[in-house]
């Protein structure tokens, strides 16, 4: 009996450290701006999915890992973050970098051109306008 509880407590141990550190289902861009923002992968590679002015947008976690595919280091990708991607001057507002692993984004806040980037979570960013 006390083998067996052991043994359901090293479970539910390996279950809570894996869904802890699992990558996220989705990235979510929420763009609080009247302007459309995206991000390019290592500076040149638009992503097929921008987020409109005022939208919330999610990209299932699984394509970004594809997008990055090649472009990665150590399970980290570069993308830069474009503000009115959708006009002929785009505004670069700065480099992100996201674990494919975890879903963790660095840095945590990135200000630019009037611009600010607020990491809420794994996997999760908001965009506002100063």
């Amino acid at each position: 009996m006390n083998l067996m509880l052991k043994g359901l407590s090293a479970l539910a141990i390996s279950l809570g450290a894996a869904t802890t550190f699992a990558a996220p289902a989705y990235l979510t861009t929420h763009n609080r701006t009247g302007e459309e923002s995206n991000a390019y992968i290592a500076g040149s590679i638009p992503s097929l999915y921008p987020t409109a002015a005022y939208s919330t947008n999610q990209v299932y976690w699984n394509l970004v890992r594809l997008a990055c595919y090649g472009h990665t280091t150590n399970g980290q990708c570069p993308a830069l973050i474009k503000m009115a991607t959708n006009t002929a001057n785009p505004i670069d507002i700065g480099y992100v970098t996201m674990d494919l692993n975890t879903g963790d984004i660095t840095p945590k806040t990135l200000s630019a051109k009037g611009y600010s980037l607020r990491v809420i979570g794994p996997g999760e960013a908001e965009i506002t306008k100063n």
